[in-house]
């Protein structure tokens, strides 16, 4: 069993690095957000946060996307709900004002093979896609949509149409999520 070397990493830190990150993004936005002035706000070091961060990208990634925001996607029985609780859940994940002011500096570092892209594909988001493929699975032995329906792709339909909208058109609707949903499942 190998040890860390140093001293173990304080959970506190790494929630107050991230905090200050989220804070400093939607005050001063990706270009010119700095470790320095996330250190200077989190009260800790740079080196503490490079350790930790090791690019800059990361860093943003992580505080513009938490860990715990990924909820549940569960087959209740009724495939129209289960898809507008996913749209919902994507369009509350990218309305916050960090991960919009994130995503005009993030969006260009998800080339092929870049630690970004990798570091994007975590076990949430695959556990995510898993238990929507379970919901699209059910929906189809009950008959609520075709047995060609892939999975992957309406999942990427779905929050792709989110992103596009709130993101890239700037748009605020409170009926987005319904629309989106409406759109898509219309038969």
């Amino acid at each position: 069993m190998s040890r860390e070397r140093g001293r173990p990493r304080v959970a506190s830190t790494d929630t107050a690095v991230l905090q200050a990150a989220r804070e400093l993004l939607t005050e001063v936005g990706y270009e010119r957000l700095s470790y320095e002035l996330v250190a200077q706000r989190a009260g800790v070091t740079r080196p503490t946060i490079y350790r930790r961060w090791p690019s800059k990208a990361l860093l943003v990634y992580d505080a513009a996307f938490p860990a715990d925001d990924i909820a549940p996607i569960g087959d209740s029985g009724d495939f129209r709900r289960d898809v507008l609780r996913l749209v919902e859940a994507a369009v509350r994940s990218y309305s916050r004002p960090e991960t919009r002011a994130a995503l005009p500096g993030l969006l260009p570092l998800f080339s092929p093979g870049s630690e970004l892209r990798e570091h994007a594909r975590d076990p949430l988001e695959a556990a995510a896609r898993g238990q929507f493929r379970a919901v699209v699975s059910g929906a189809v032995a009950r008959g609520e949509t075709p047995a060609s329906t892939d999975p992957d792709l309406l999942f990427d339909v779905l929050v792709g149409a989110v992103v596009f909208h709130l993101v890239f058109r700037g748009g605020d609707r409170p009926d987005l999520a319904t629309a989106i949903v409406d759109l898509v499942l219309q038969r």
